[in-house]
């Protein structure tokens, strides 16, 4: 085994070493161990053959790096025109390529999919080190691997600086990485991640696999003080860097002693105990207002099982862990849990009683500022669109119109993390909605919009003054659905009107037939507002009549500048039809484009479709 590996081992001897031959699949358990306590993979991963994506090469790099734990797992932006803000690595690649460890191509795509290089990872790799082009003697890729293999870095890396590295090959990158020296210092980089190194300066392999955290804990009604047996030296709330004062009651908590690091969740989730599954004796999951949650560890199992006072029918909130399991549960009302949000649908639903008999009752289903979907039952009758609290007194559903106080307005600043006047909270919940639609927004999402009194339907602050919640009116129209008006006729015969109209939306087609009205509506691309069902709306797109360039979300073109949504639609025109497209295939030089949006980016809009015909 080469000279690197042997000297990290020799810190660790009480432990078992797995040793395979130099050309082995499987990485040896200490690598294998070393590199899950990095976050560089799962823990129950057993395909070391398997090929790296540029876009979980990404997620490695954050894991390894000092900014691991301060990116959110859920993107808020695309990074790149074939990075989606819901694609599952989107805010690694983004902080990735912000860092500079990885880039893009030169046609504004990363290429998530695509296996991660042997060049691209020792380069990567190297720059989590502080060096750069200036340090390569040669041309790529000679120069970044021979650096990588002076320093020891391609210890037990087998791929060709071309070929796809395996996942065998990144935990040895990543392992060699903490006994590496950074650029210019003397601390290895085992330190600088925030690791133990021996009194040889060598990582400290023994520490680094001592059971990495404790937990889960409750944070009682009276907060966290006298919880943690240290001082924090890192406090991370849900995924994002804060305070010790940010850890708030009923948050779940974690921490590593070692490292004196603390994590912190504040995931809810109220509603009906509806069935526990296998049984209600051992349960392995419950079903809570429809959704199943797996049950994780024994106090929530007692909580929820026979003897835990949480009865099935009866209203309860569960508090969810790192992983979405349940930490613990109590009855709603003993945690004066609330849900704040707009109503999505009404209707009934099953449910089963103490005794185990089945019934239906009224419900309503609430968009919480959480982006979750609640479903409780309702004594009252609630239209969609209406905005509610809902809060859980003595076992009971109370649900109540939210009336806005007085508005908080002005300009935003998503660097500045400001709405107008006042501070916007870390984790600041905003809704947008209109016409009963809804959707979950960032504060980046709005980042230089001005939103007036008319914009705003409802906000709250934290007792810090922070703006800490926000339901707009429509402001970006992403609640919305957008498509193409294949066909409108419509007849007025003095008596009575009737409308027919045909429209593509997301690839599929859909037939709507008016007996009453008319939409005054033509053939193009075109917001289709409907509800219940039924074709409500139909307001036609501005036009963008020559799309000269793309670049990640940015699109130019006849002296213009647009940002595209992150679900627009794509469709190449020919033969007399639309064929739904990959918008990332889309090639200026190869189609004559245009795009199609509902405002300027300034009033909050985007480009919502592009179309394409072959030159």
């Amino acid at each position: 085994m080469k000279r690197m590996l042997s000297a990290v081992l020799c810190a660790a001897t009480a432990l078992t070493l797995l040793v395979l031959p130099a050309q082995a699949a499987e990485a040896p358990e200490t690598v294998r161990r070393v590199a899950v306590e990095m976050g560089v993979m799962d823990a129950g991963e057993a395909n070391f053959t398997r090929p790296v994506t540029r876009g979980e090469f990404a997620k490695m790099l954050v894991s390894a790096s000092a900014r691991k734990g301060t990116v959110s797992p859920t993107g808020n932006a695309s990074p790149y025109r074939d990075v989606p803000y819901t694609h599952a690595y989107a805010s690694y690649i983004k902080t990735a390529v912000q860092e500079g460890w990885m880039t893009g191509y030169l046609d504004g795509t990363f290429h998530p999919g695509q296996a991660v290089t042997a060049a691209e990872g020792a380069t990567a790799v190297l720059a989590l080190l502080g060096y750069g082009s200036g340090d390569f003697s040669g041309g790529y890729p000679d120069g970044q691997m021979a650096l990588a293999q002076s320093m020891g870095l391609s210890d037990g890396v087998h791929a060709a600086a071309l070929s796809g590295l395996t996942l065998s090959d990144c935990t040895y990158l990543f392992y060699n990485l903490l006994g590496a020296k950074a650029k210019g210092g003397d601390k290895k980089y085992a330190e600088v991640a925030g690791y133990k190194v021996d009194k040889d300066g060598k990582p400290d392999v023994g520490a680094m696999l001592q059971p990495a955290t404790e937990g889960p804990f409750v944070v009682p009604a009276g907060g966290a003080q006298g919880m943690l047996p240290f001082t924090p030296a890192a406090v991370y709330r849900n995924d994002t860097a804060a305070d010790a004062d940010a850890i708030q009651p009923w948050d779940v908590l974690y921490y590593a002693k070692g490292s004196r690091t603390v994590w912190a969740y504040a995931r809810k989730v109220s509603g009906t105990y509806e069935k526990a599954a296998p049984d209600k004796e051992a349960p392995e999951a419950v079903t809570v207002s429809g959704t199943e949650y797996k049950v994780g560890g024994a106090a929530a199992k007692s909580q929820l099982g026979t003897g835990g006072g949480l009865p099935i029918g009866s209203v309860v909130t569960l508090l969810l862990g790192r992983g979405g399991e349940v930490a613990a549960a109590y009855a709603a009302e003993a945690l004066s849990t609330e849900i704040i949000g707009v109503v999505t649908a009404a209707g009934t639903s099953p449910y089963t009683s103490a005794n185990g008999a089945p019934y239906e009752a009224a419900t309503v289903t609430v968009l919480g500022l959480d982006g979750q979907s609640y479903t409780v039952k309702a004594a009252q009758k609630r239209s969609v669109g209406s905005l509610v609290r809902v809060s859980f007194p003595s076992g009971g559903v109370k649900i109540e119109s939210l009336r806005q106080n007085q508005a908080v307005i002005g300009k935003v600043s998503d660097k500045g993390r400001r709405v107008g006047q006042s501070p916007a909270a870390p984790d600041i919940r905003i809704l947008d909605v209109a016409d009963g639609a809804a959707v979950k927004v960032y504060l980046s999402r709005l980042d230089g919009l001005t939103l007036r009194s008319e914009d705003v339907l409802y906000s709250e602050k934290n007792a810090a003054g922070e703006v800490s919640a926000l339901i707009l009116k429509g402001v970006t129209g992403d609640q919305y659905r957008y498509g193409v008006v294949l066909s409108a006729k419509e007849e007025n015969d003095g008596q009575s009107l009737r409308a027919a109209y045909r429209v593509l939306v997301n690839g599929e087609t859909t037939a709507y037939s008016l007996a009453d009205r008319v939409l005054g509506a033509k053939p193009g691309p075109a917001r289709i507002e409907t509800q219940d069902g039924q074709l409500k709306r139909i307001v036609q797109l501005g036009k963008v009549d020559r799309v000269d360039s793309i670049s990640g979300v940015t699109l130019k073109g006849a002296g213009e500048t647009h940002t595209i949504w992150d679900n627009a639609t794509a469709y190449i025109y020919k033969d007399q039809q639309y064929h739904k497209a990959d918008r990332n295939e889309l090639d200026p030089a190869v189609y004559n484009m245009k795009a199609y949006y509902d405002a300027p980016d300034s009033e909050g809009g985007r480009i919502r479709v592009i179309v394409a015909t072959p030159r």
